[in-house]
Parts: C-alpha cells; sequence; structure tokens
C-alpha cells in the first residue's frame, strides 16, 4: 500500500483548514501570527488567542449592539432570522442572522442554535415549512437569545427559541 497520497491529502487538508484570509484592516504584515495590526487601538486581551485556542488567530468578540440595537438575552423580542449561509464542520456555528425588527439598519446576530420546538409543537412538517422562510426573505419570530456556554469545540453557542411567529 502507497502512505504517499494519504500523506499528502492530510497535509493538503491541514493547511486549508488552517489557512485563513486576512482582514482588509491589517493589510500590512504583522511579524508574528495573532498580533495586531499597526493602527489597532483594541487592548490586547481581546487580540489574544483563547486558552484552549492554539491557532493564534484572534477570536471574534461577541455581538455588541453599537448601532443602538437593544438585544439582551432572557428578554423576548421581535426577530427577522434569515439564513447566513455558513456551514461548519464542527459546532457551534453561525448558521443563522437574527435582526431586530424594530431595528433592520442594526448590525446582523450570528445566531447558532434556532429552537422552534414551542412553536412547531415537534411537528416536522411545520419545522420544515419555518426553516424554508429563512432562505427565502427571513422569518419574523418573537423569541429570546440565549447563551450555551462550551456547546462545541468552536466555544459558546447563541440559541434564539422562539415563543410565537408573527
Amino acid at each position: 500500500m502507497n502512505v504517499r497520497p494519504l500523506l499528502l491529502a492530510a497535509l493538503a487538508l491541514g493547511f486549508a483548514a488552517g489557512c485563513s484570509k486576512p482582514s482588509a484592516s491589517s493589510s500590512s504584515a504583522a511579524g508574528e501570527p495573532g498580533t495586531p495590526a499597526p493602527g489597532d487601538t483594541r487592548p490586547a486581551a481581546e487580540n489574544a488567542a483563547p486558552d484552549n485556542d492554539r491557532s493564534g488567530t484572534p477570536v471574534a468578540p461577541p455581538p455588541s449592539n453599537a448601532n443602538g440595537g437593544e438585544a439582551k438575552a432572557g428578554e423576548s423580542a421581535v426577530y427577522i432570522v434569515t439564513d447566513s449561509g455558513i456551514r461548519c464542520i464542527a459546532p457551534p456555528c453561525p448558521s443563522y442572522n437574527a435582526v431586530l425588527a424594530d431595528k433592520p439598519g442594526m448590525d446582523a446576530i450570528p445566531v447558532h442554535e434556532l429552537d422552534l420546538t414551542a412553536v412547531t409543537g415537534g411537528n416536522e412538517q411545520q419545522m420544515e415549512s419555518l426553516m424554508q422562510q429563512t432562505t427565502s426573505g427571513g422569518l419574523r419570530i418573537r423569541a429570546t437569545l440565549e447563551t450555551r456556554a462550551k456547546a462545541g469545540p468552536a466555544g459558546d453557542a447563541t440559541v434564539l427559541r422562539a415563543s410565537k411567529v408573527e
């Protein structure tokens, strides 16, 4: 058995998974991965990789409401949920984007899990119909935001629990 093709395939997949596209703000070459770009005014703690992450890439901060959004964990609000198009290998994966219905100009909140069981009562056909709406224009629901700690290898998950379809 020839091991070389398997070894080359494993190396190619490893390089593809480990490479990332640099952001537009860090177009100049930094000395080390994970170091802040010149002119980056964020504290070093925000740029540092977490203890369990050895990749050296900075972790995206939790969604902020800098645009005046009032999305708060545990409070019920009306959201418009759309499919983000992102698919991941390891959970949690930000597969959905949620925007407050009364603040459509705010930054989208990445949602890792959309819980529609309270609305559908476990009916698979109704669940599929609602999920289809996320890909075609958005699903308008009343829901609460929750964070589930250590939901998988990729960290914490943002869960949107629907209580009513608007």
